[in-house]
């Protein structure tokens, strides 16, 4: 399965996580790894920037720093798990384009969106409930909480 994941995961491996986000954090990547499937993450992005930064921020930290060093060493630098998306290589359509824009902070999101139109299932991975709402009426992509999709994971 193909997908784009938001912010969450990055800060699912910080210490001040709960013990309930690191769990769902942790079968998370269990079932990724099993399951073989890919993630798709849009360069630049806000998901980009706080991995890197937190891999930096948590150096001293060396339980979050092995975490998430973990995760860019067996996925985000796997092309096989990870496939990077740069400026051009997407077409967003004016229609989502717009909708993002009319939805205030949900303009924030379009690397989401510019990540998910390259993959096959247009699937978003998220636990921003505003954007779900927001853009459930948007057919050509597929928005999912958290929690939702771990319970089929």
């Amino acid at each position: 399965m193909e997908f784009v994941v938001n912010e969450w995961l990055p800060e699912y491996f910080k210490p001040d996580a709960s013990n309930e986000e690191k769990e769902k954090l942790e079968k998370f990547l269990i079932k990724f790894l099993e399951r073989n499937d890919k993630i798709f993450i849009r360069q630049p992005s806000e998901f980009l920037r706080k991995l890197l930064r937190f891999a930096k921020d948590y150096q001293n930290h060396s339980r979050v720093y092995a975490n998430i060093h973990k995760f860019i060493t067996i996925i985000y630098l796997d092309s096989n798990r990870c496939r990077i998306i740069h400026d051009g290589e997407y077409e967003l359509s004016e229609k989502i384009r717009n909708r993002l824009t009319e939805g205030g902070n949900t303009i924030s999101d379009t690397y989401l969106f510019e990540a998910a139109s390259m993959t096959d299932t247009k699937l978003i991975l998220t636990t921003d409930t505003r954007l779900k709402k927001w853009m459930e009426s948007e057919k050509e992509y597929s928005i999912v909480l958290l929690d939702d999709f771990l319970k089929n994971y």
